[in-house]
C-alpha cells in the first residue's frame, strides 16, 4: 500500500496540475461522473470510474472529504475492485489510504483558501467533513 509521504507526493502533483486542491475540479478535469444516490462508492462501468454520492451529505461540507475518498479509489486503486471486494484485509488497507488521501487533500485545500494551516483537527471537520 502507499505510504503517507507517497500519498502527499500524489495530492500535491495532483493539486499543482489542476491548480487547486478542490476535489470537485479534480473530478471534472479527470472526467469521472458523481451520481447522488443513497450510498457513496465507486463503482465501474466498464472501464468507466462512477463516483455515487450520498444524497444526505450533498449540501453539506462532508461532500468534500467523502469525495477526496472515493477520488483516491478512482486514481490509486484502478483495476481492483473484485480484488478489494473479496479481501477484507485489502479493503482495509485500501480505505486507510483513501482517507489519508482526502485528509491531505482538504488540508490542502484549507491551507489554498485561508494562506495558512489550519489551527485544530476541529477546523477541517468544520469545513470539509472529516468524521469525528
Amino acid at each position: 500500500m502507499t505510504s503517507t509521504r507517497e500519498i502527499n507526493k500524489l495530492v500535491f502533483a495532483i493539486g499543482q496540475r489542476y491548480s487547486t486542491f478542490d476535489p470537485f475540479t479534480w473530478v471534472e478535469k479527470l472526467n469521472v461522473q458523481i451520481y447522488w444516490k443513497e450510498v457513496a462508492e465507486t463503482l465501474y462501468y466498464g472501464d468507466t470510474p462512477i463516483i455515487m454520492m450520498s444524497n444526505t451529505i450533498r449540501y453539506s461540507n462532508q461532500r468534500y472529504f467523502i469525495l477526496a475518498h472515493e477520488l483516491c479509489h478512482v486514481i490509486e486503486q484502478d483495476g481492483l475492485t473484485a480484488y478489494y471486494s473479496s479481501n477484507m484485509r485489502f479493503k482495509d488497507k485500501s480505505e486507510n489510504s483513501a482517507d489519508e488521501f482526502a485528509m491531505a487533500v482538504v488540508t490542502n485545500l484549507y491551507i489554498e483558501e485561508n494562506g495558512h494551516l489550519p489551527d485544530t483537527y476541529k477546523d477541517l471537520r468544520y469545513d470539509y467533513g472529516l468524521p469525528f
